[in-house]
């Protein structure tokens, strides 16, 4: 017989307050600047200062140029700074520990973009971002059975969006179009050149919108995600099982494209009904396969990075969705 007792929970507080104050400033008939600043305030880290400013430039009727830069700050969660065990997975095998020698996240963001739109329905807008980051948050692995947070040190992320509406042959009859290209790079620390988020570089969407009537709407819609990071630690750094992994299955997930389609009814002026089905084809994200080495093991497929971490999410087969909006 086994006896067990409870261990006592420690409790943790942290205060934290927060102002924001921001105007607008006409500096021509076409051209606007918007500028704003908020502090933070919290008892572990003191207090902390994040400006911002964007312009906005009505070049003419149809173009409009946009610009910015933000400055951003997180400090860490309570539960990423907590001395001991934080989190514990489904299957109680991986714990999840806090670091409390965190410090708090901070960002500088450049954003510009050229947006353009007709009488006849087509708009379109292009944009170029880049953010550099010190003291990024991030998680990683122990061993195989424990995770924590650490600070990456400096790291990036840049890339373009691209994004367009227009009708085809009638009005009635519209096609969204939109397309993302990111990269990423931890500039320093253990997984210097490693990417630092999960986020695939190519992702696109395509939507057919269809006003069949006044109160009826269809439409139909694919998404794509292409090849994504399995993990964001070099190869030195994965422990036994997850090297296991990535010998097998190689450094990035698969890309994948479903098919979604649903429709809208408006049932009475204030009452509308939404359905839709998600993974039309039904394609099969699930199939996942048992790595172990020696005691430690996980479960990691082509479209499934591992159950270790919170990036083991499984997208859904063929799914279906019911709602009632009542507006009033």
């Amino acid at each position: 017989m086994v006896w067990c007792w409870p261990i006592p929970a420690r409790r943790s507080t942290k205060k934290t307050w927060a102002a924001y104050a921001e105007d607008e400033w006409h500096i021509l008939d076409s051209l606007a600047l918007t500028a704003g600043t908020r502090y933070e305030h919290n008892d572990v880290f003191g207090g902390h200062l994040s400006p911002r400013a964007y312009m906005v430039w009505d070049v003419s009727d149809e173009w409009t140029l946009k610009g910015g830069v933000t400055t951003g700050y997180k400090a860490p969660s309570l539960s990423q700074l907590h001395n001991g065990i934080s989190g514990v997975t489904a299957q109680g095998t991986v714990n999840t520990v806090g670091n409390p020698d965190l410090k708090p996240e901070e960002s500088i963001s450049y954003e510009t973009g050229l947006y353009y739109e007709n009488n006849a329905g087509l708009n379109a807008n292009i944009t170029g971002f880049y953010t550099e980051y010190k003291n990024k948050i991030v998680s990683y692995s122990i061993d195989d059975n424990t995770n924590s947070y650490t600070n990456s040190g400096k790291a990036r992320t840049d890339g373009v969006e691209f994004a367009s509406t227009f009708p085809l042959w009638s009005d009635v009859l519209t096609l969204s179009l939109n397309y993302t290209y990111t990269q990423s790079k931890q500039k320093d620390g253990d997984n210097k050149g490693a990417p630092l988020s999960y986020t695939p570089k190519h992702m696109a969407n395509a939507r057919l919108n269809w006003q069949a009537t006044e109160d009826m709407n269809a439409w139909l819609s694919a998404r794509y995600r292409g090849k994504a990071p399995r993990f964001t630690e070099n190869y030195d750094n994965l422990s036994a099982v997850q090297k296991a992994v990535y010998d097998d299955k190689g450094a990035n997930l698969k890309a994948w494209t479903v098919l979604d389609m649903g429709m809208s009814y408006k049932l009475t002026k204030d009452l509308t009904l939404n359905t839709a089905v998600n993974n039309v084809l039904d394609k099969d994200f699930s199939e996942v396969k048992l790595y172990q080495v020696g005691r430690n093991s996980t479960y990691a497929g082509d479209y499934y990075q591992t159950a270790q971490s919170t990036t083991g999410y499984v997208n859904p087969g063929r799914n279906y969705w019911v709602s009632l909006n009542y507006q009033f």
